[in-house]
C-alpha cells in the first residue's frame, strides 16, 4: 500500500491501482496524516485542515467517521493508530512519495559525487506527476504543505542543473528547468541555470564560470545594446508608516552617489526591503530607462545567487536572450557594464550577503543608480567601493504605536495608549515584529493589549509570542542572520545569551567564549557587522531586546556542561574585575583592572561592578542543577565575591540612602592620593553606598569543622536584591 501526494492524492495497492476514497474530506484526512507521516496530528489541526478552518458542531463525530474509513482503506505496510486527543499514520517512509522524494534529495545534498547525486535527484524528479496536494480536498493544505512541497521540487531542479552542469550534461536538465521558468518567470535560480544550460547544449562544452579579475572585451558577436528592462520591481506590500526621514536620506543620497551604491543596511525585521521598495516606486519618473530588482538572497533559506548567476539574471532583465548571456563572469560583467553605460537605471539588489557578492555587479559608469540593502553593515564596500552607508533601526515610538494600530485596530490602541507603547518597546520598533505582534491582536479580538504585553514580557515566551508557523517570525527571521555568521561568532552569539545583561566588552566576551581578548574583539566586531550586538561606545556592544532572547534560547540548547564551563569563566571574570572596581570606588585613585582595562571614573567602576557581579550572582543563585557551576559551585565563586565586598565595602551597618554616604563612613585617600578631589570622593562615596544597597545577599560557607565566618561589613538592611539585569546582549 502506497501514498501519493507528489501530484493527485492517491491511495495505491501494491499492484499499483488507486483505491477508492469517497469524498473531498477523507482524501483530506489521508493526505494530512501522510504527509505528516509517523508524527502525532492533533484532532483539532485535523478539524481546522478539513473544515478550512470553520468546522461545525457535527465535526468531530464526521471527522470519526472519515478517519475510520481511511482506516479501512489502508492495507499492508501503513497503518492507522489513534493517539491522545489525534492519530497517527505508521510506516515505510518510501511507501509515501513525498517522504520517499525529500529522503532521495538530502542524500544527494549529502554526496560529493556529482554523477552519483545526479542520478539520486533524477530519481527524486521522477516521483512527481503535477503540482503537489492536487484535488486534496483542503485549500489550507495544498496552500502550505503542497506549496513547501513544491518549492522543494524547485529547488531539486535547480540543484540537479547544477550537477548536471559540472558534468557538462546540461541538455539534459532543459526540460525541467523550462517547466520551472513557465511556471514562474521571476524563478531568479532557475532563468540563470536556463541561460547556461541553453549555452552548454549549443557548444557542448561543461559551464564553470571563472572570475577574472582583469577587463575582458566583450565579442563582436554579443549584442552591445538591447531594449531597457521597463519596471521589474516586486510589489512594495502595504503602506509605509513613518520613515519621512529615511526617505529624505535615500533621495540625498542617490542624488549625489555618482557612480557610488546606496547601502540601506539595519537588524532583520527593520523594513529596508520595503523601505526601498516605497522609494523606488515613487520615483519611477527619475528613471526613464527603467527600474531593476534581484533578490541576491544572502539570508534567506536557499543558497545565496552567485556573482555568475546575479549577472546572468541582470542582464536577462536587460534584454539579453539567456542563450547569449556570456558564460564566462567578466565577460558577462564586460557586458553588463557596456549596457547599463549612460543610462538612467535603478538597480536594486536586494539582501546581500557580502560586498564580494555585490562588487561584480556594480555598473562602473555614474548614470545608474544602484541600492544595495543588506542585513551587514557591508563595511568593505563602503572601504573600496566609497558606498553610501544608511542605516536603517525601529521606528520612532509614535511611528510603531501607529503601525501596530492599522493592523489590530486603532480603537484598540487608542483605548490603552500606555500597553501599545509598552508593546512597540517590547518589539524593539522594529516593523516586522510590530506587524506580527498587531496581527495576533487583530485575529484574537477578546484579547486586550495588555494580554501580548505579559506574554512578551516574559523572557521565556516572548519570542513564540511573534512567531508565526511560517518564516515570517522574528524568530525564523534571526536565525536566518545567525546561520550565516561563521562558526566562531555564531558561538559567541549563542554564548552571549548567558550573560545577565547590559554592556558587553572583549573582556567578557573572551571569558565566555573562552578565546583571547584580541579574538573575541574580532567577533564582538563579525556580530556588530550583522547588526546582533551595537557598539555603543569604543569597545563595549549592547544588544537589542529580541536579539538577546533569541541569543537566550541558542544558549539553552547547548549541552548542560559547556553552559556550566561557560558561566564559570564569567563569573570568575566578575569577580576579578569588580575587585578592581571596588578598589577604584574606595581609593579615589587609577587602578589597573585584572582584565586589562583601566577604570577612568568612579561611574565606570560602578557599572561594572553592578551588572556583573550582583547580575551574574543572581543568576547563579536561581539557576537549578545542571547549569550550577563546577568545582564546588557557585558557593566557591561568590564566597570570593562576599570576601571582596566584606573587605572593601568597610562601615558600620546601618542602610545608607541613595543619595549619602554610609554612616560614619569616611572617604580616606590612600597614601600617595593626597591631591584627590573632595567632590569624586564624595561621589565615590555615593556611588559605594548605592552599590551596597543593590548587593544582592551572599551565603559565605566554611569547610567541616571550622568555626563561625565572620559577618562581611555590609549593612544588614542593604541587602535586599537590586533590580533585574537588563535585556542580555545580542
Amino acid at each position: 500500500m502506497r501514498v501519493r501526494l507528489l501530484g493527485r492524492v492517491e491511495l495505491r495497492c501494491e499492484q499499483g491501482r488507486p483505491v477508492a476514497l469517497a469524498g473531498a474530506r477523507r482524501r483530506a484526512v489521508l493526505a494530512l496524516l501522510a504527509s505528516e507521516l509517523n508524527d502525532h496530528v492533533t484532532v483539532e489541526r485535523l478539524l481546522d485542515t478539513v473544515w478550512e478552518g470553520a468546522p461545525p458542531p457535527t465535526a468531530r463525530a464526521a471527522l470519526h467517521g472519515h478517519v475510520s474509513a481511511v482506516r479501512r482503506s489502508l492495507g499492508e505496510g501503513l497503518t492507522l493508530l489513534t493517539r491522545a486527543q489525534g492519530y497517527v499514520l505508521v510506516g515505510d517512509p518510501e511507501l509515501v512519495d513525498a517522504e520517499h522524494f525529500q529522503r532521495l534529495a538530502a542524500a544527494a545534498e549529502e554526496t560529493a559525487d556529482a554523477v552519483r547525486a545526479a542520478a539520486l535527484l533524477r530519481e527524486a524528479l521522477d516521483l512527481w506527476d503535477g503540482p503537489a496536494l492536487t484535488d486534496s480536498g483542503s485549500l489550507t493544505l495544498t496552500a502550505t504543505t503542497g506549496r513547501r512541497l513544491d518549492t522543494a521540487r524547485t529547488h531539486a531542479v535547480e540543484r540537479l542543473a547544477e550537477r548536471l552542469l559540472t558534468l557538462g550534461r546540461g541538455a539534459e536538465a532543459l526540460d525541467d528547468l523550462q517547466a520551472v521558468v513557465t511556471a514562474d518567470p521571476r524563478r531568479e535560480p532557475a532563468v540563470a541555470l536556463l541561460a547556461r544550460c541553453l549555452r552548454q547544449a549549443g557548444d557542448g562544452r561543461p559551464a564553470d564560470p571563472v572570475s577574472i579579475s582583469a577587463p575582458v572585451p566583450v565579442p563582436a558577436s554579443v549584442p552591445t545594446s538591447v531594449s531597457g528592462p521597463g519596471d521589474a520591481l516586486p510589489r512594495p506590500g502595504t503602506a509605509l508608516v513613518g520613515r519621512a526621514d529615511d526617505l529624505r536620506r535615500l533621495d540625498d543620497a542617490a542624488c549625489r552617489a555618482d557612480g557610488r551604491p546606496v547601502l540601506v543596511t539595519g537588524v532583520a525585521g527593520a523594513g529596508k526591503s520595503s523601505l526601498v521598495l516605497h522609494w523606488a516606486h515613487a520615483g519611477a519618473d527619475r528613471f526613464p530607462d527603467g527600474r531593476i530588482h534581484l533578490d541576491l538572497r544572502g539570508f534567506g533559506e536557499e543558497e545565496p545567487l552567485t556573482p555568475a548567476a546575479a549577472l546572468a539574471l541582470l542582464l536577462t532583465r536587460l534584454g539579453v536572450p539567456p542563450a547569449e548571456v556570456p558564460e564566462d563572469q567578466a565577460r558577462a560583467g564586460a557586458l553588463f557594464r557596456r549596457l547599463t553605460e549612460g543610462r538612467l537605471l535603478l538597480i536594486v539588489l536586494d539582501g546581500a550577503r557580502s560586498a564580494e557578492q555585490v562588487e561584480p555587479l556594480l555598473p562602473g559608469a555614474p548614470e545608474p543608480v544602484v541600492v544595495v540593502t543588506s542585513r551587514s553593515r557591508l563595511t568593505d564596500l563602503v572601504v573600496r567601493e566609497a558606498a553610501i552607508p544608511l542605516p536603517v533601526g525601529g521606528l520612532s515610538e509614535d511611528e510603531a504605536v501607529d503601525l501596530l494600530g492599522r493592523i489590530a485596530g486603532p480603537e484598540r490602541v487608542a483605548a490603552d495608549p500606555a500597553a501599545a507603547r509598552r508593546l512597540a518597546a517590547l518589539c524593539d520598533g522594529l516593523p516586522l515584529a510590530l506587524r506580527v505582534a498587531g496581527a495576533r491582536l487583530a485575529s484574537r479580538p477578546a484579547w486586550s493589549l495588555d494580554d501580548l504585553v505579559h506574554e512578551m514580557s516574559d523572557r521565556t515566551t516572548g519570542l513564540a509570542a511573534l512567531a508565526t508557523g511560517g518564516t515570517l517570525g522574528i524568530a525564523a527571521a534571526l536565525g536566518r542572520t545567525v546561520r550565516a555568521l561563521p562558526a566562531e561568532a555564531r558561538r559567541l552569539f549563542t554564548l552571549s545569551g548567558l550573560h545577565p545583561g547590559g554592556t558587553l566588552d572583549s573582556a567578557a566576551a573572551a571569558a565566555l567564549a573562552g578565546v583571547p581578548r584580541a579574538r573575541a574583539r574580532e567577533l564582538l566586531a563579525e556580530l556588530d557587522a550583522a547588526h546582533l550586538v551595537q557598539e555603543a561606545s569604543p569597545g563595549r556592544f549592547r544588544g537589542d531586546r529580541l536579539a538577546g532572547l533569541y541569543a537566550a534560547e541558542l544558549a539553552a540548547e547547548l549541552p548542560a556542561h559547556d553552559r556550566a564551563e561557560a558561566t564559570r569563566r564569567l563569573l570568575d571574570h566578575a569577580v576579578d574585575a569588580a575587585a578592581a572596581a571596588l578598589e577604584r570606588l574606595t581609593t579615589a585613585v587609577p587602578t589597573q583592572c585584572l582584565s586589562a582595562r583601566a577604570f577612568e571614573t568612579a561611574d565606570q567602576a560602578l557599572e561594572l561592578a553592578r551588572g556583573l557581579v550582583t547580575g551574574l550572582a543572581r543568576q547563579l543563585t536561581e539557576r537549578p542543577g545542571p547549569d550550577r557551576v563546577a568545582d564546588g559551585g557557585p558557593e566557591r565563586i561568590l564566597d570570593r565575591l562576599s570576601r571582596t565586598l566584606a573587605e572593601a565595602c568597610r562601615g558600620p551597618a546601618t542602610g545608607p540612602t541613595p543619595t549619602e554616604p554610609p554612616h560614619g563612613h569616611t572617604h580616606t585617600a590612600p597614601e600617595g592620593a593626597e591631591g584627590a578631589d573632595p567632590g569624586e570622593c564624595a561621589l565615590m562615596d555615593r556611588l559605594l553606598a548605592d552599590l551596597l544597597r543593590t548587593t544582592p545577599v551572599v551565603r559565605r560557607t566554611e569547610p567541616p569543622g571550622a568555626g563561625p565566618a565572620p559577618a562581611p561589613a555590609v549593612p544588614a538592611d542593604a541587602r535586599a536584591p537590586g533590580p533585574r539585569p537588563g535585556p542580555r546582549p545580542g
